[in-house]
């Protein structure tokens, strides 16, 4: 009745509350799936066609925030994301069709991914006031690096959502387009066949494209370590923490995506318990079936200081990383709402929530962010909102590689072997790994 000409709306206690001619009634919703036609035939609707707007208003704006060290670049950009983008020879249209994601996602969400990974690779040149400028050789390599962050901010967003079988073509796809428009000079190498350019890393510091495990140091297991707690570093483990860590540092959340005992939770939680900088803390919670919306507000609430009249945060100097493992988990409700998702995206939208007890005031969160684990929809875990997921960007960990394996075991089993037993026999390390996997396979 709130929504007829009389304007009451009767609440279950059976208090009437009339609304003045000054109030109004808006609804944003995802779809009207479980709206009734009563409802409907009551409201004005406004519907927003995504391919209307297209990808141009998105890009021009980023464009135009980019610093000036980037403006030599921006029509190159701009060419080089019109050739890959829109389109039925597009992309995005070559992911839905041809392919299969670990999350479902919608071509806007991927494009904003696309930027904030742009904008964490160039958070480097930025300087605050009082800090030293840039000096030439700075800007000489920024200007080297622009187009290949470019390419590498593609492959890590559009490109970082399909699953492992899908890589190869995704890969192909990829490179036809760089040749066909002219920008295959600033792609990774070809040389390694398939899912070549998910192999890669452009460095900023030797301006070149290396490949992961080129990036770090020699890893050597620490003996007086316990088994389990041993994490050997493979090139999955490299790629994914190096694309948390650029995006963490630059304040955007983070989903990863894939089937279970693909290392998502054990590759976040040693990211944010051991290699992160000081002022984050982490903060780890399991959401269930049974997870309610009251739980995961009162468990949020419960690690916050009070900075001032109605804003909240960490400790003062600090920032919360907050881990959400198995996101989707909790149950849908009738209408299909996930009470605890929901509570996640009114703080991603509009940086709090409300109090449950009177005055029932407005609470600010402040410098927290969200990094989210989950699998594929199916066998208990619930497709989740595109209006919470339009928050994140999108990490798909694929299932993990002979080559990972057998540098897994041949480093534990090679260290264990060193240390009892002569050099000829701590050399057949491999080739037992080898043989093992070849085996199980």
């Amino acid at each position: 009745t709130v929504l007829d000409d009389n304007k009451k709306l009767c609440l279950v206690s059976g208090e009437i509350i009339a609304m003045s001619n000054t109030m109004t009634m808006m609804f944003e919703v995802e779809d009207l799936a479980v709206a009734s036609p009563a409802t409907v035939s009551r409201c004005g609707m406004v519907y927003m066609e995504p391919t209307s707007m297209g990808f141009e208003p998105l890009l021009d704006s980023y464009l135009q925030s980019l610093p000036e060290l980037m403006a030599p670049f921006l029509i190159q950009f701009r060419e080089t994301f019109m050739a890959i983008m829109p389109g039925m020879e597009g992309l995005p249209f070559f992911l839905r069709k041809s392919l299969k994601e670990t999350v479902a996602t919608v071509d806007t969400c991927l494009v904003m991914g696309l930027f904030n990974i742009m904008t964490a690779l160039l958070k480097r040149y930025e300087r605050n006031e009082g800090e030293e400028p840039l000096t030439p050789e700075d800007i000489e390599g920024a200007h080297q690096c622009a187009m290949p962050m470019w390419i590498f901010s593609f492959i890590w967003s559009v490109c970082a959502t399909t699953t492992g079988p899908g890589r190869p073509k995704l890969d192909e796809f990829f490179r036809k387009k760089a040749e066909e428009s002219g920008f295959a000079e600033h792609m990774p190498p070809a040389e390694k066949g398939d899912s070549s350019m998910y192999e890669y890393c452009f460095d900023q510091d030797e301006l070149m494209w290396k490949e992961w495990m080129q990036t770090i140091p020699a890893y050597k297991p620490n003996p007086e370590q316990a088994f389990a707690e041993i994490i050997v570093p493979t090139a999955d483990t490299v790629r994914y923490t190096f694309i948390i860590d650029k995006l963490l540092l630059s304040d955007k959340h983070v989903l990863c995506v894939g089937e279970t005992g693909t290392g998502k939770t054990l590759n976040v939680m040693d990211k944010l318990s051991n290699h992160m900088p000081e002022q984050y803390v982490a903060v780890f919670m399991t959401f269930s079936a049974r997870t309610s919306a009251n739980q995961t507000q009162d468990f949020i609430d419960s690690k916050m200081d009070k900075r001032r009249k109605g804003v909240f945060g960490p400790p003062s100097g600090k920032k919360y990383a907050v881990l959400i493992d198995d996101l989707n988990m909790p149950l849908r409700e009738k209408y299909f709402a996930q009470p605890p998702i929901e509570l996640l995206r009114q703080w991603q939208d509009h940086k709090g929530w409300y109090e449950r007890k009177p005055p029932c005031a407005f609470r600010t969160i402040q410098d927290m962010i969200i990094v989210g684990c989950m699998g594929p929809p199916g066998g208990g875990r619930n497709p989740v909102s595109n209006r919470l997921l339009r928050h994140f960007n999108f990490i798909s960990f694929t299932d993990m590689s002979d080559a990972s394996c057998v540098r897994i075991f041949d480093t534990i089993l090679g260290a264990t072997l060193q240390k009892k037993f002569s050099p000829e026999v701590a050399g057949l390390s491999g080739p037992i790994s080898e043989a093992t996997i070849a085996i199980y396979n």
